[in-house]
């Protein structure tokens, strides 16, 4: 009976012996993708991210494994950045601010009113401004950007005003992002502005510290601003959009092979989110409608036309010169057959 027990203690030994040596092989051989930004879990964004992390999994038959990090788990925007710096992150979804901190000379993709469409967008992101800006961010931060993710346009928000034309917003209190490029377009519109961090915006908005807000409508809803704003605009003064980028690092972490998978994964959640992005936005609005925000008609024409003139002449010195212009001439396949 002894010999029995002993025989059996020696089995289970081994068996969790090959378990355990199964196991630590398979830690060893997994090679962790670790994606971060700001985005919550309601938006677009966050179920393309998941899209990317399955397409991974499929294709290199779950060698590689994508963790992901929403909501600002590893910091704001400019903190996810330098994570690629330090080699704590491999890849970041970013608004396009970040082109503005790096390399300023190329603020002017922030501006409102110069693009005219997600078509627009990619006619100067695919062609020699594209490239030069790409390579300015390698230079400049070690950022490598992939694909843009369209983020769908921005509107202008307010609790008790309606705004059809830029004389209307002659003293309205309104949030703007920290960043110079908001502040001095929405001032040259005529409002008060007031630069706040994100976080702080919606009690800013609750106690009337600030009378409106312009943000996309994934982000309108997804952060429950349509509770503390009434009107919507429909402005749509920027043509918005997400940039999925790389680090410094990425190459030396990942085998060529790696990257190729990662890489093809990147395209392949590029693809789906921007095709979805129409539905997104329909369902968004009829989400805020059925909430009671009410959507405003605006003289777009009138927005247009003091952007283009006065804009531009504030970053004199700051923007490459003559960038603004040849941006908004930039053709597309439809206008330039």
């Amino acid at each position: 009976m002894k010999l029995t027990r002993n025989i059996l203690r020696g089995i289970a030994a081994i068996v969790l012996c090959l378990v355990t040596t199964a196991g630590c092989k398979k830690a060893a051989d997994e090679k962790i993708i670790r994606v971060a930004y700001v985005s919550g879990p309601t938006e677009l964004l966050h179920k393309a991210a998941g899209q990317f992390r399955e397409y991974v999994a499929e294709q290199s038959g779950g060698k590689l494994r994508v963790k992901l990090y929403p909501s600002g788990q590893l910091g704001n925007e400019r903190e996810i950045v330098e994570g690629l710096k330090l080699r704590s992150i491999d890849m970041v979804i970013t608004g396009g601010a970040i082109i503005g901190w790096y390399a300023p000379e190329y603020g002017v993709l922030e501006a409102p009113f110069v693009w005219r469409d997600y078509d627009h967008v990619d006619a100067v992101w695919e062609g020699a401004i594209g490239e030069e800006i790409r390579a300015a961010m390698r230079t400049n931060a070690g950022i490598d950007m992939l694909h843009l993710w369209y983020r769908g346009p921005r509107y202008l928000t307010t609790t008790e005003k309606r705004i059809h034309h830029p004389d209307d917003l002659a003293g309205l209190k309104l949030r703007v992002p920290e960043l110079e490029v908001y502040m001095k377009s929405w001032q040259t519109f005529g409002a008060n502005v007031t630069p706040l961090p994100f976080n702080d915006m919606f009690m800013a908005l609750k106690l009337g510290v600030v009378e409106g807000q312009e943000n996309p409508l994934a982000t309108i809803y997804g952060n429950n601003l349509h509770e503390v704003q009434k009107y919507i605009m429909e402005t749509r003064h920027l043509i918005g959009f997400y940039i999925l980028s790389t680090g410094p690092h990425f190459d030396k972490k990942f085998t060529q092979e790696e990257q190729d998978i990662i890489l093809g994964a990147a395209q392949e959640a590029t693809n789906w989110h921007n095709q979805e992005l129409e539905r997104s936005e329909a369902e968004y609005k009829i989400k805020l409608t059925e909430a009671g925000v009410e959507f405003v008609q605006v003289d777009r024409d009138a927005f247009i036309s003091l952007a283009k003139e006065r804009i531009p002449a504030q970053f004199a010195g700051t923007w490459k010169e003559g960038l603004y212009k040849a941006i908004s001439e930039t053709q597309t396949k439809e206008t330039n057959p």
